[in-house]
């Protein structure tokens, strides 16, 4: 074995779309590779790759530890965090050392650019990404759940069964009652729990005429109120939204007489409106209230069956007004919901030495994350 270690060079990309087919069974375009690592908000992502010379030319990549550049907010202090992703290594040299190594090496240099760094997929690969980096430092700080608002009874009850029937047993047996009367009990509860009617100006926006400097402003305004966040400049949210190659987004906007009063980024997949991200001036309840009913409302003309929401689960803000707009949690299906402590931890993160004095850092009442810290799809995978 004749190992080589550099950073990406022009054309490294055919190597490294090889190797990510190969371990995530997804076809990645050249474009689709720009725009995630080449053309960031932020110019080019951090890509340090390994190589095994002895190997087949045009096979010789055979690890990768990447970062992309994402900006947060620590009430209001702006920060580049370094988000891991795409972090992979040939199935033939697991088990050998050499991508924790490599992993290592290269995390200490990248504290040079880089003081925040955060994983959003910790439990990938049986735990092992986890584990590294673990060891380098990293806190196993929270995990993600899907507030799910369900448009339609009858999908929320299918989804219950489906879930039930996967168990076997007397859960499959008993999927067809129990799923119709739990949807039934959660549908009366959401039912109450949210508005039905946007009190503001509602408008949806494509891309191409989404009120980018109209957010920024927003934000601008409110980054305080909203703890440890993504920093929602127009340079980003044009780069993460409106050029992503996988999906198309829109623009969800309520407004008073005083001008923008929320918004909500969302796609659709399959069924399902995706929300990216959201956020309301002065993080009022009942204006969280009014933008979700207008979501709502939106998914239906869209002929969704559900909405669903991805956030961390032991934030507080969000998941409170989430379910105060009638979402619900859906991990609530799993028995173990009830012991939070059992749930992995996903979202792992490093914080840089001079914060890590300051206790709010690892309060998850602060944090405040969308899946704007996200990219492209919700998938399921190897995303690292």
């Amino acid at each position: 074995m004749h190992t080589v270690s550099r950073a990406y060079q022009p054309g490294d990309e055919v190597q490294i779309n090889r190797l990510y087919r190969l371990i995530t069974g997804r076809d990645r375009s050249a474009a689709e590779f720009a725009w995630e690592w080449l053309d960031t908000w932020a110019g080019q992502g951090s890509i340090n790759l390994v190589f095994d010379l002895d190997r087949e030319e045009g096979d010789q990549l055979i690890a990768q530890y990447s970062l992309i550049p994402t900006p947060l907010s620590l009430w209001g202090r702006p920060m580049v965090a370094g988000k891991t992703e795409n972090c992979m290594s040939h199935p033939d040299y697991r088990g050998t050392g050499l991508y924790s190594e490599h992993e290592r090496r290269c995390f200490a240099d990248e504290k040079k650019k880089y003081s925040f760094f955060f994983t959003t997929a910790g439990q990938v690969t049986g735990g092992a990404v986890g584990k590294i980096r673990t060891k380098l430092g990293y806190v196993p700080f929270d995990d993600w759940a899907d507030y799910t608002l369900w448009l339609r009874t009858a999908t929320l009850r299918d989804d219950i069964r489906g879930f039930l029937a996967a168990k076997g047993g007397a859960w499959e047996t008993a999927a067809p009652v129990v799923s119709g009367v739990v949807a039934a009990a959660l549908q009366a509860y959401s039912h109450l729990r949210r508005r039905h009617v946007c009190r503001y100006r509602v408008a949806v926006h494509g891309t191409a005429d989404a009120p980018l400097e109209e957010i920024a402003a927003l934000w601008e305004r409110n980054r305080l109120r909203y703890g440890i966040s993504v920093d929602r400049s127009v340079r980003y949210l044009q780069w993460r939204v409106n050029d992503d190659p996988h999906v198309e987004h829109e623009y969800l906007t309520i407004s008073g007489r005083g001008g923008l009063l929320g918004y909500a980024i969302s796609f659709v997949q399959g069924d399902t409106l995706h929300i990216v991200d959201l956020l309301v001036d002065d993080a009022r309840p009942d204006l969280f209230r009014d933008l979700l009913a207008a979501v709502a409302r939106r998914g239906r003309e869209l002929g969704v069956v559900r909405v669903r929401c991805r956030v961390l689960r032991r934030s507080s803000l969000l998941p409170r007004r989430l379910r105060s707009g009638g979402f619900i949690d859906a991990g609530i299906r799993s028995p173990l919901s009830i012991v939070r402590g059992s749930r992995p931890r996903q979202f792992f993160i490093y914080v840089p030495e001079e914060l890590r004095d300051d206790p709010r850092i690892l309060d998850h009442a602060n944090w405040y994350v969308t899946g704007l810290v996200l990219e492209g799809l919700q998938r399921t995978g190897s995303r690292v």
